[in-house]
Parts: C-alpha cells; sequence; structure tokens
C-alpha cells in the first residue's frame, strides 16, 4: 500500500507572480505667481493620455531615496541636494489593473530654474490645473498628489522649507510671497517677518542690498539659507477653501 505524501499548500491567488515595486517623486516648485507639480502625460495604456507622476523600477542595490531622485532626473540633476522626504507606500488592490503593486512615494521641492524642461517629457503643471475635477490622473495619483499637497503645507508651517523655494538670495517679501503662494492665503507681513527674525538660523542676513524698481527709500536687505530649521511654535496657515 503506497504511503500517503503531503500536498503542497494551494497559493493565494495573484501572489504567485510577485508584487512590482516602484518608487515615484512628488516635486513642486513655484512657476511665476502658481504651485506647480511635475507630472508626465502617458503615450500608453493604462491610462493612456492621463498625467503620471514620474517613477521607475528600484535596483537590487539601490537605495529608494536614490530611486525615486532617479526618476526626476532629467529633468533635475541627480544630487542629494533636493532635500527629499518619503511620503509612504501605496498598495491598494487594483491600483493598477495590470497586476499588483506597491508605489513608495517621496516628495520634494525645488527652485523653478533648476528644472530643465527641454530635456524631459515632465513639465511642471498649475496647482489650478491638477486639483480642477476635470484634470485626468493616471492610477491613484491623484490621491498621492492631494497627500503630498497636505504634507508640503505641514512642512512650511512647522520647518523653514520655504526657504528651498527661493533664489539664493532672496528679500523678506519674496520669502512671504512663497508662503502666500503655497497657502493660497494673504499674510500680516509685520507677525510674519517678526517670526522669521525670531526663529534662530531661519534666514541669515547678507552683505546684498538691492534697491526694487520704481521704489524710494532703503534698499532691500538680502538674506539665504543654509539649513532647514524647526519652527517652534509652527506658523497656523490654512489654505483658502475652494469656492
Amino acid at each position: 500500500m503506497n504511503e500517503p505524501h503531503d500536498s503542497p499548500e494551494p497559493q493565494e491567488q495573484g501572489f504567485s507572480m510577485g508584487v512590482e515595486v516602484t518608487c515615484h517623486s512628488v516635486i513642486f516648485s513655484i512657476v511665476g505667481e502658481e504651485l506647480t507639480l511635475l507630472l508626465r502625460e502617458r503615450n500608453e495604456g493604462p491610462f493612456r493620455f492621463h498625467w503620471e507622476l514620474p517613477g521607475v523600477t528600484p535596483t537590487h542595490s539601490e537605495d529608494l531615496g536614490f530611486t525615486a531622485l532617479r526618476a526626476v532626473a532629467p529633468p533635475l540633476p541627480l544630487s542629494p541636494v533636493l532635500h527629499m522626504q518619503q511620503l509612504g507606500a501605496y498598495g491598494a488592490p487594483n491600483r493598477d489593473p495590470r497586476h499588483q503593486s506597491v508605489a513608495v512615494v517621496y516628495w520634494g521641492v525645488t527652485r523653478y530654474g533648476d528644472i530643465q524642461t527641454t530635456s524631459s517629457n515632465l513639465h511642471p503643471i498649475p496647482i489650478g490645473s491638477w486639483t480642477s475635477e476635470e484634470f485626468r490622473f493616471a492610477f491613484d495619483h491623484q490621491l498621492i498628489a492631494n497627500d503630498a499637497l497636505a504634507a508640503l503645507r505641514q512642512a512650511m508651517n512647522n520647518t523653514s522649507a520655504a526657504t528651498q523655494l527661493c533664489e539664493a538670495h532672496f528679500t523678506m517679501s519674496e520669502l512671504q510671497q512663497v508662503y502666500e503662494i503655497i497657502f493660497d492665503t494673504k499674510i500680516s507681513a509685520g507677525n510674519f517677518h517678526r517670526k522669521i527674525s525670531n526663529t534662530p538660523g531661519f534666514i541669515i542676513p547678507t552683505d546684498q542690498q538691492i534697491q526694487e524698481p520704481n521704489k524710494k527709500g532703503r534698499p532691500a536687505q538680502h538674506f539665504e539659507s543654509t539649513e532647514i530649521v524647526a519652527i517652534s511654535p509652527p506658523f497656523q496657515f490654512q489654505a483658502t477653501p475652494p469656492e
């Protein structure tokens, strides 16, 4: 009589083919007086002609943060100068209709002057476009973009990261404008300036003073920033709700 043998445990459906992992970048910048997001339009299915966040597959020996940087190089330099933070992992069932997938997402900010869009299919899309109901995001990238926008605004309230969106040398009014653009609101200049000046390391005065066009009086003082510091107590700015 033959001895019974153990049968292999059945595999759960869907896991036998593995899970695809990709790293994506959410990069904010300011163009003119608008907050923008780097996106590219898909030229193949699924979600053809929809907009997506740049992403690539990590190699076996690659740090995920570096992979996220590689996803935006070009149009950004492949350099750790860009301040990136991990937003989270997104792996809801059916987020990609082709297979099970997990997206590890990082977000960061950069000066528009550092974006070389002529050599890339990535484009800075204004917030008024990508937050509208008519805008067509691929996959779950609308959810990711909205989560990143919330993280950006939280960072602006809690740290001096807004200086990363200014030129190397900037005025106090230019820094204030960054906050007004990100939160889509007007800010009291006096209170804002005192808060900035009373936060050690937020800004450093430079020797540069430039007379602004069509203005009389004392030339505007310029500042620079060498590090990102915490703001305590934090700002309490809130974005203006849509009408």
